[in-house]
């Protein structure tokens, strides 16, 4: 998916989710990390919850925009999962678990405030998501995979209610343990707020955006050159409106950081008043008006600065770096059914050659009553979109 890959942590929400238990235990392991073991009926709850939900196959559709199967249905039909699929989603749990025990290691403390503040920031991250794949969606006539069984779409906010509670409180622990490591390892300092500050000048004037949509360039090029000539915003958007369609669409769109402004309009100023030369967007021509710009203090910027910066690209590529180095140091056993571990991933077992395979048998599967779904981590390599191969079944360990 486009958002930023949440999830430092996994086992900070052991005793909620019950994911991860101590190495005596007698259930099947599908992995072990530092001594603290992934079960298979976890995993397999797992799989079940993203695979069986709308909410959860929402978040496969952010996860992994470009999958055409997001099911991971294996060859032996419901209840069985392809190989890759399972071996991906045990992965991000690994994953999840190899940071967790590093966070741990650094004295990670999650306040009630961190929390709201972080349910607060995820809803907003997977908000973006969605409307990206919806603009997506629009434009290339691909599929809405964030869809509700009434028909409309997910928010970020109706996403998270949606998810079962443990899946829930997993994401959210995850995005909390991560936003306190990446801060912890910004420079936070009022030098470093202060110099952002003066080298980003457009980031911090809100700009005010009209727009006038017309139907064709004719009519979008005669209110252009109305509005040159200094003819009211009003009295031109009237005019130029005929088609009660495009007239709603016309009037005041809001206000946003002026850099933002100049990058979707490939502008490198703007005037108050002044119109921009017409463009052409999904099938209509558009005349973009500034109608009034105002500098944000820095003070009043401050905290959207110290975000950007733990944001950053640089501080996410250190902690990642960390994090790494803390997993290729660690002890990591994998069930082969779903690979084997690389240092750093899991790799998924080569599928025996057709000839070489039984007919398969039919088994008796119970699915789980619970359900989590996958913590995605900055830890984790790019993934590979999952295809078909081979299947795993639940009832193996």
């Amino acid at each position: 998916m486009n958002r930023i890959r949440t999830g430092l942590v996994a086992a900070l929400a052991i005793v909620a989710t019950g994911v991860v238990t101590s190495a005596c235990t007698l259930t099947p392991t599908a992995a072990s990390v530092n001594g603290d073991t992934i079960t298979v009926a976890s995993l397999n709850s797992q799989l079940q919850g993203l695979t069986s939900s709308a909410a959860g196959q929402c978040l496969l559709s952010l996860d992994f925009p470009q999958a055409l199967d997001l099911t991971g249905t294996g060859a032996g039909g419901a209840g069985t999962y392809r190989t890759d699929f399972a071996t991906l989603m045990l992965g991000n749990e690994v994953d999840n678990v190899l940071a967790s025990q590093y966070a741990a290691a650094h004295h990670v403390s999650i306040t009630a405030a961190g929390r709201s503040q972080a349910e607060s920031n995820f809803a907003s991250i997977l908000d973006g998501a969605i409307s990206a794949q919806t603009q997506q969606a629009q434009q290339l006539g691909g599929t809405l995979g964030c869809t509700k069984a009434d028909g409309t779409t997910f928010t970020g906010k109706t996403l998270l209610a949606a998810l079962p509670a443990t899946v829930r409180a997993d994401e959210l622990t995850n995005q909390v343990v991560e936003e306190y490591l990446l801060t912890a390892a910004a420079d936070l300092s009022p030098a470093a707020l202060q110099a952002y500050f003066a080298a980003n000048p457009t980031q911090f004037v809100s700009t005010c955006v009209s727009a006038i949509q017309t139907s064709d360039q004719a009519t979008a090029d005669t209110a252009y050159n109305s509005l040159k000539s200094g003819t009211p915003l009003a009295q031109v958007a009237a005019a130029a409106a005929t088609d009660p369609a495009v007239q709603t669409r016309s009037g005041q769109l809001g206000c946003f950081p002026e850099s933002s402004i100049l990058s979707q309009l490939q502008l490198t100023s703007l005037t108050v008043g002044q119109p921009v030369t017409p463009v052409q967007s999904n099938g209509t021509w558009v005349v973009y008006v500034v109608t009034s710009t105002t500098p944000v203090s820095f003070a009043q910027a401050e905290p959207t600065i110290a975000q950007i910066l733990v944001r950053a690209t640089a501080n996410r590529q250190k902690v990642s770096n960390e994090v790494l180095g803390f997993a290729r140091a660690s002890s990591v056993d994998v069930n082969p059914q779903y690979g084997t571990w690389t240092g750093t991933q899991i790799t998924a077992p080569t599928p025996p050659k057709a000839g070489f395979l039984l007919p398969r048998y039919g088994s008796t599967v119970t699915k789980p009553t619970t359900t989590t779904t996958t913590v995605p981590s900055i830890l984790s390599p790019p993934a590979t979109t999952p295809s078909a191969s081979s299947t795993v079944t639940p009832s193996g360990g």
